[in-house]
């Protein structure tokens, strides 16, 4: 996200089609697969007026697999995607997803804009603050109750604030007058150059030249022990996963909540990459060195928002 590329805009909500949490927990918090989590958001969609959908607003999500696959299904009708956070003050929904995570995921899914909401106009102006040297696209806020002040709109501004949505009318004038103000410039920011990965728990930034990976551990029902054993052990980055088969993918899948660090997936089996890259919550690398087709693994990657490293 560069500093010249949009002037701050105020939008209200009746083009959004709006998309609620499911309501179901995963495997292994819960009894419901990733796929079927999708299956629920695709029913869902087809019961909506999606003809006259503007844009779709995934909102009051706090479950990063919600979060995945609402977007994977409502990618598919073409719309704009915003995602929209409650936060509390550090940052953390209600499941204890962190806002900069969930940041990194959905950019890299394709969502054209992030946002955050809460309790009190304080914690948008930090939480802003906080994610806005991540952001890759636009980011917003939604005031509890639509009122902010001139110097919240200020400083919301300030700290790189790109979309402001259901504003009430009072606020939407502030706003404008202070935006259209002659000699108004955007905010700088410092945008990190590093490598963003993420998982539910976390957000994770490496740097190229010094990143260490683990040897590759296999994958098999009772892994998890493994997978904390290599996340304690020390001097490593990232846990590269040994991807053989798709029946590898769901033992790591039952067993990816124990790892600590971000993973990179390894191996040859095309299908099992596919479905190691749609299964993992969050954002992780690829091996570049499989002999999967680079057209095909590129594909892969892009459609799940995964790194070819």
């Amino acid at each position: 996200m560069t500093d010249d590329c949009l002037r701050p805009v105020a939008i209200n909500t009746d083009n959004f089609t709006f998309i609620a949490p499911s309501g179901e927990m995963t495997i292994p918090y819960g009894e419901t697969s990733f796929t079927e989590l999708k299956a629920i958001f695709k029913e869902k969609l087809e019961l909506l007026d999606t003809e006259s959908t503007g844009a779709f607003m995934l909102d009051g999500m706090s479950l990063l697999a919600d979060l995945r696959a609402s977007f994977l299904e409502c990618r598919k009708y073409g719309c704009p995607i915003y995602v929209m956070l409650h936060v509390d003050s550090e940052l953390l929904t209600e499941h204890e997803l962190p806002a900069d995570a969930a940041l990194i995921v959905m950019q890299s899914l394709g969502a054209i804009c992030f946002g955050i909401t809460a309790d009190d106009n304080d914690t948008l102006v930090e939480g802003i603050r906080r994610i806005k040297p991540y952001a890759q696209i636009p980011l917003a806020v939604c005031p509890k109750n639509g009122s902010l002040t001139d110097s919240e709109i200020t400083e919301l501004l300030e700290t790189g604030t790109d979309v402001f949505i259901g504003l009430d009318s009072d606020s939407q004038t502030r706003f404008q007058n202070i935006v259209s103000k002659e000699g108004w410039t955007p905010s700088e920011t410092e945008y990190i150059e590093s490598l963003m990965l993420a998982n539910e728990r976390s957000a994770f930034f490496l740097e190229h030249d010094t990143t260490e990976i683990s040897e590759p551990i296999e994958c098999n029902a009772g892994m998890g022990e493994d997978l904390v054993a290599a996340c304690e052990a020390g001097g490593i980055d990232v846990l590269r996963i040994q991807i053989n088969s798709p029946d590898d993918v769901l033992d790591f899948a039952d067993n990816a909540h124990m790892a600590t660090l971000p993973v990179m997936f390894s191996g040859d089996d095309e299908i099992g990459m596919k479905l190691a890259v749609m299964l993992y919550q969050g954002r992780a690398l690829i091996d570049r060195n499989s002999l999967i087709d680079p057209d095909e693994l590129k594909k892969t990657a892009q459609k799940y928002g995964a790194v070819i490293y």
